[in-house]
């Protein structure tokens, strides 16, 4: 079900805070409940709803005032004042019930700590790779056969506006592996070739894994009724492809009601889809895997791959786009391949703390680095990396 709430949250909760914070979103979860007759339910839906969303709140320790909010999957706010050391971001309604006069809400809400977990000032560099259909005959009624399209350019789109992330190329084909057993080393061989063919330290791979339709019998609120619905099912792959690391492997999940008639075509590339419940469903459920994207890269740190190397100096694959500045301050990092269990090679990174290294020139992708300290001359590095100074 879709739920407006406006202006309905003018709450203040304050208590102690507390002292440690993790880096990522923390989900607390909270209930209310309250009487209703006939003429006043929406009412006191409303009201037990922002009971619900304040207890949650108060297990973190916050005091939070929000007055406007909508909730269907994901908090997006107007009005948020916040008085606390975590951000009130997204709302979920878990379960919703009526035992003869009294109606009961569970709700679980996604609190962020303010403190930061930033290893570095620089936005990371993101290729997103094509989200495809897994099962395409589930996008025969509707004719959503590019869903999966749009689905990328929404990503695409969102994550471009987050603060930690710059996204360097939308890539137009999909990488998936043909089987589960396969996707460890598959992501590895295509993340690395990815990597280096397209200057991104961090790739998204994914896929929308279910678009279904299913009938729903309405029997829990006032009247029974049946509804058609469809899900929304995404999976995708976080991957740091030059430690050769899974930052985040996720699936997303959303539903909502589908309105259209049986042999009803939509046009994806009209906004009156996405203004449907399926539509902001689809975007809201976006938008929630953007949140936890941006918040897992938000916590990593930069690796930048040397492209050019002349006369001393060193051009790196990330610049004014990702907020590099002139007389930043970088390390080289050595990498060494080693042979590891079952045949596989592993890659080990040191870094030369005895070398700084200066940015004397810089566009928006580029920085050209200097070395300043003495040392060995800057030969053969080619197949290196750098690293922000004293933050590895």
């Amino acid at each position: 079900m879709n739920f407006t709430v406006r202006p309905m949250i003018k709450n203040s909760i304050a208590m102690l805070l507390l002292l440690n914070f993790p880096c990522y979103a923390v989900w607390y979860q909270g209930s209310a409940q309250h009487n209703f007759n006939l003429l006043n339910f929406d009412q006191v839906r409303t009201a037990t709803i922002k009971r619900a969303v304040a207890n949650a709140t108060m297990k973190d320790s916050s005091y939070i005032q929000v007055e406007d909010i909508v909730l269907n999957g994901l908090l997006k706010s107007s009005k948020t004042l916040l008085r606390s050391e975590g951000q009130l971001r997204r709302i979920e309604i878990i379960a919703e019930s009526i035992d003869e006069d009294m109606f009961s809400v569970t709700v679980k809400v996604d609190i962020k700590s303010s403190i930061s977990c930033e290893k570095d000032p620089y936005s990371k560099s993101l290729l997103i790779t094509q989200f495809p259909l897994l099962n395409p005959n589930q996008a025969k009624q509707g004719s959503l056969f590019n869903l999966g399209v749009q689905v990328s350019k929404r990503f695409e789109m969102q994550l471009n506006s987050q603060p930690k992330t710059f996204v360097r190329l939308l890539h137009d084909q999909s990488f998936l592996p043909n089987s589960p057993n396969e996707k460890a080393h598959y992501l590895e061989n295509v993340g690395k070739y990815l990597a280096t063919e397209y200057n991104s330290q961090f790739i998204l791979f994914g896929a929308v894994r279910d678009i279904s339709l299913f009938e729903q019998v309405k029997d829990q609120l006032l009247i029974d009724d049946v509804l058609l619905r469809r899900n929304f099912t995404i999976e995708l792959y976080l991957y740091d492809a030059l430690r050769n690391n899974m930052l985040l492997q996720k699936t997303y999940h959303g539903e909502a009601n589908w309105q259209y008639e049986l042999n009803h075509a939509v046009d994806t590339n009209n906004s009156v889809f996405w203004r449907t419940k399926y539509g902001r469903n689809v975007l809201h459920t976006i938008n929630s895997a953007v949140t936890d994207i941006n918040d897992t890269l938000g916590c990593q740190q930069s690796l930048s791959q040397i492209i050019h190397q002349e006369n001393q100096q060193l051009v790196i694959n990330i610049g004014k786009n990702q907020g590099v500045k002139i007389g930043d301050e970088f390390e080289l990092v050595h990498q060494r391949i080693v042979p590891g269990a079952n045949g596989k090679s592993l890659t080990l990174h040191s870094v030369d703390h005895l070398r700084t290294l200066n940015v004397v020139q810089l566009n928006a992708k580029n920085a050209t680095l200097t070395n300043n300290s003495t040392g060995p001359p800057l030969d053969n590095q080619l197949l290196n990396l750098v690293i922000p100074k004293a933050l590895f």
